[in-house]
């Protein structure tokens, strides 16, 4: 039996020009620096790494390239998607750089991973746009044999946070639509929320991961931070359809925790 195809997603990096910088509370480089380490020590096989945005804070080009520099480590490819922090366009421009790649479309022999853009200009809430949705139902069009999971930055349903429920995927009934039309689908997987998330709607597994810096209070109706350490989630993909996953956690939380913020 062949091995899963192992996916290590991180998200919501929130670097700065000035790799000192903290958020928060958080200095955010040295707290990528402690996810990354927590990986190298767990993960004895990794076949792609997926940031599911916010890689930057301050649209800088310095904080792209450095996350490129940063991530170069693990020798394996490299896939970027935009959140709200996040300049496309300087995306679009920096990369590929290294080992991050532009590709939005992995395809193996039983599996296709396709990659989002929710970025909705202007805006802290997201929207896939109608290129994008189009985007997504070619690409499950043209692959009806192979298991599919979608990456995108916005969470498309409800996580029981009102603050949070405001600033998701505006426009995730069109996607809902589209998905159901395709049983092969498997999972829809974001970031945005900085926090482990792991639900199921209409047989799709629906799975965020933590943020690599703070993370946010959940199930609260305001905006609140919760002291628990950065982390990613590893996620595996079997030739069958199904999958595993799990998050982890660095030991300690890195900086100081602010529970009196109000937002940032």
């Amino acid at each position: 039996m062949s091995s899963p195809l192992r996916i290590i997603q991180i998200s919501d990096t929130h670097l700065f020009s000035d790799s000192s910088k903290t958020l928060l509370g958080v200095p955010t480089q040295k707290s990528f620096e402690a996810v990354l380490d927590l990986i190298r020590q767990e993960e004895k096989k990794i076949d792609l790494i997926i940031h599911s945005g916010d890689v930057a804070q301050d649209y800088s080009p310095d904080a792209y390239v450095r996350f490129a520099e940063m991530i170069q480590t693990f020798q394996v490819p490299v896939y970027c998607i935009p959140g709200n922090h996040d300049d496309p366009s300087i995306m679009v421009e920096l990369y590929p750089q290294g080992l991050v790649t532009n590709n939005k479309h992995i395809v193996t022999k039983h599996w296709q991973i396709i990659l989002l853009d929710s970025h909705k200009p202007h805006s802290v809430a997201g929207e896939l746009n109608p290129l994008e949705l189009k985007y997504l139902e070619h690409c499950l069009q043209t692959h009806p044999e192979l298991k599919a999971a979608v990456f995108f930055h916005h969470q498309p349903i409800q996580v029981d946070s009102r603050w949070l429920d405001n600033v998701g995927l505006l426009n995730a009934d069109k996607l809902w639509e589209i998905l159901a039309k395709f049983p092969q689908v498997k999972a829809v997987i974001f970031g945005h929320i900085h926090q482990e998330y792991d639900q199921e709607r209409n047989g799709i597994k629906c799975i965020a991961a933590p943020s690599t810096c703070f993370q946010f209070m959940r199930k609260q109706n305001h905006f609140g931070l919760e002291k628990l350490s950065p982390g990613y989630r590893w996620i595996d993909f079997y030739d069958d359809g199904r999958m595993e996953t799990e998050i982890k956690r660095t030991d300690e939380y890195v900086g100081k925790f602010d529970g009196e913020a109000k937002g940032y």
